[in-house]
């Protein structure tokens, strides 16, 4: 191997790696401060994916809500049509099946909303704890349930005596208002996974500024140490012939 290619092994190495730090020895602090941000970046990416699951169980336990509030209207409509005088007995019986297949419906959407089978409508659940910081810390979405008992729902009926109106405007006014947290929630989240996104984009650089390596600064640095290793060895070399010289004419 040349003088020359054992001076510049490690800038060879730098250039294939195209990394400026491959080892402590080429820049220990800034090794240290390279890895510290790759740790926090990659906690930071973790969190980011925590705080989209986050949304996307938001956004199904909203889907559910939305399933129940349809319902609540068609028996709130259902209602004030068997409010009506001129209904038989027999109407109102049909119109009482109808409310029953939406009060069976609510209850099976409360069952069954789940995200990676876990109910997030049947009160089964207080919160759920999202880790959407880089510490493992973050944000909690408030759960509620939709159940007929909690909605107050729980063996309606337009038969046999007063219909309960109130009983069907305060189960969507509750609701409404679970929905409302919800899309606080929802909305809180989504402002985290931006910020995360900006602090793992600007950690990210930050620990490229330090690694990676200036591709055409280096390969001319490195081509101008050649040179320089070149014209030693030659010097080297003439100096030996003169040397040889001097000594053939003793």
């Amino acid at each position: 191997m040349s003088i020359s290619k054992i001076g510049n092994i490690s800038g060879y190495g730098q250039i294939a790696s195209g990394k400026r730090i491959n080892r402590a020895a080429d820049d220990a602090a800034g090794l240290a401060i390279a890895n510290k941000l790759k740790v926090n970046a990659q906690g930071t990416k973790v969190a980011t994916q925590n705080t989209q699951a986050g949304i996307h169980v938001t956004n199904i336990a909203d889907g559910g809500y939305n399933s129940i509030m349809d319902r609540l209207q068609s028996i709130r409509e259902l209602s004030i049509k068997a409010m009506n005088g001129t209904n038989s007995a027999s109407d109102l019986q049909a119109i009482q099946g109808e409310i029953d297949q939406q009060l069976l419906g609510i209850g099976e959407v409360a069952r069954n909303t789940v995200y990676n089978e876990q109910k997030l409508l049947d009160g089964s659940m207080a919160t759920m704890e999202i880790a959407s910081n880089p510490t493992g810390k973050g944000s909690s979405i408030k759960m509620y349930s939709a159940t007929l008992e909690k909605l107050g729902l729980e063996g309606y009926s337009v038969l046999g005596g007063e219909i309960n109106l109130d009983a069907i405007d305060k189960a969507i006014e509750k609701v409404s208002s679970d929905r409302s947290s919800l899309g606080a929630s929802a909305n809180g989240l989504a402002a985290r996974e931006r910020a995360n996104q900006v602090a793992y984009e600007n950690m990210t650089a930050a620990q490229s500024r330090i690694e990676d390596l200036e591709m055409g600064k280096a390969a001319m640095n490195l081509r101008k140490e050649e040179t320089l290793q070149e014209v030693k060895l030659a010097m080297l070399n003439k100096k030996k012939e003169q040397d040889r010289n001097i000594l053939g004419l003793f």
